[in-house]
């Protein structure tokens, strides 16, 4: 027996079974989606399972859970069953969400690591790490999409559209994902995880803005000042949160904090309120909302009792309920059977040869450059390799303009998904011995200023 018609037909038999005061359509949509919901966390729960027997962390099961729900898995085992639960009538709400999810988890990145700490006589390698860790892979694959772009099936896109995307696409560092990594780790207080996240955000920040003038190249739109007034509305934005917004939430924090003894439901609200409201500004300006997040939570990253509070209330519906309803959203746009022969086979290993080995080059190079000794350096190499994430939202820009082919575009994931792989166990290898426990990092709280950091 199929059994995605009878899938259906519970849901429609249970919505027409249902008065409810908003209306039997409601109740479907409702019920619709509490079977994706219950879907995606029964198959995230046991696939993270098995991803912590392999050694990875809770992150990694949780994208490998997204391509199991999509055609790679259980549309080629039963098509019928995935076309039935994800039909496409709730693919606008699964993007709403998966935003806000991502908003929320680069607001907690930037909470989680202590940047004035760690990186105040740092600034120097940030900088040269960002720019060698992203201009190497981007020049490599630009001057590399040529042979990729002569083997490609009729009709191919333009050669330099193509060449642009590709090179972006080599370039990028998931910074949530290596957040995540760090945190699950429990690496997040080592001097190595601050400096190459604040490494990464610049990448990632340059990336987007490169990304957006790509885009305008592509639709024939390009105009400098567009890219001079987002570089200046940036810029703008980012110091009237710190120098007007930050001292304000700060003061009305702390006052809450000690008044309380906790985050209150008010206080929650406002955080809430600050978060998506800077989200909106940088999407207004054009760098994407979950750079928002990101600057809002480094505004207040130095307040370690609201950060403790934070993860405690708030962290877990994000990283439990959020972050795999956008792994699954990724997971059912991506098919790895289409690489159907030999040759593209060949083609995606030298995707994914161009992509390792630039990046670790330019990152690892960079670091050796400012001083870091070998071991660091091949850490840093490491972590700006880890794409996921933040690689998955360009790839589905170039792929809805027409710029990367289905072929390419699977090639692509692909080596996405193998980057954050691989991540793990070399981070877990090259850092043995400095990881640190809850227990360690509460009583290091009221230590030395150099060793103070939230648990991980």
């Amino acid at each position: 027996m199929n059994p995605g018609p009878m899938l259906m037909s519970l849901i429609q038999a249970a919505s027409n079974g249902a008065e409810s005061a908003v209306g039997a359509k409601a109740e479907e949509i409702v019920l619709h989606l509490l079977a994706q919901f219950i879907a995606i966390l029964v198959a995230t729960r046991l696939v993270v399972y098995v991803a912590r027997k392999l050694g990875q962390t809770d992150v990694a099961g949780e994208i490998l859970a997204g391509l199991v729900l999509g055609p790679s898995l259980l549309g080629a085992l039963a098509p019928e069953v995935m076309h039935t639960l994800f039909d496409g009538s709730t693919s606008q709400t699964f993007i709403g969400l998966s935003q806000i999810g991502l908003i929320l988890l680069m607001f907690q990145i930037g909470l989680e690591f202590e940047f004035k700490a760690n990186l105040s006589t740092s600034k120097k390698s940030i900088t040269v790490v960002s720019l060698a860790g992203m201009l190497a892979p981007f020049v490599m694959g630009y001057l590399s999409a040529p042979w990729f772009h002569a083997r490609l099936p009729e009709p191919r896109p333009a050669l330099l559209g193509f060449q642009l995307f590709f090179g972006i696409a080599m370039s990028i560092t998931a910074i949530p994902i290596l957040g995540r990594i760090f945190m699950e780790l429990r690496l997040a207080h080592t001097r190595i995880a601050a400096l190459t996240i604040g490494a990464a955000a610049i990448d990632d920040i340059a990336g987007w803005l490169l990304l957006g003038v790509v885009t305008l190249i592509v639709q024939n739109q390009f105009a400098p000042s567009k890219l001079v007034w987002r570089l200046v509305a940036l810029a703008a934005y980012t110091a009237f949160v710190f120098l007007v917004a930050r001292p304000l939430l700060k003061r009305f924090v702390d006052n809450n904090l000690r008044r309380h003894g906790g985050l209150q439901t008010g206080t929650a609200a406002l955080l809430l309120l600050a978060i998506f409201a800077s989200a909106f500004v940088t999407s207004y300006i054009g760098v994407f909302a979950i750079i928002g997040g990101f600057v809002m939570g480094v505004s207040l990253h130095d307040n370690r009792s609201f950060v403790e509070e934070w993860k405690t209330r708030i962290s877990p519906l994000v990283n439990t309920f959020f972050l795999p309803l956008f792994f699954t959203y990724t997971g059912l746009r991506t098919s790895i059977g289409t690489l159907s022969n030999a040759s593209e086979a060949i083609a995606c290993l030298l995707v994914v040869a161009v992509a390792f080995i630039s990046k670790f080059g330019g990152a690892y190079g960079g670091a050796r450059l400012v001083g870091e000794d070998h071991r660091s350096a091949m850490v840093i190499g490491v972590c700006m390799n880890t794409r996921a994430l933040m690689e998955l939202v360009v790839l589905n820009v170039g792929y809805d303009l027409g710029v990367l082919p289905r072929s390419m575009f699977t090639m692509l994931v692909i080596m996405a998904i193998l980057s954050t792989f691989m991540a793990t166990p070399l981070i877990r290898w090259l850092l043995r011995g400095e990881e640190r426990d809850p227990q360690s990092s509460a009583e290091l709280e009221g230590g030395s200023e150099v060793g103070r950091t939230a648990p991980s």
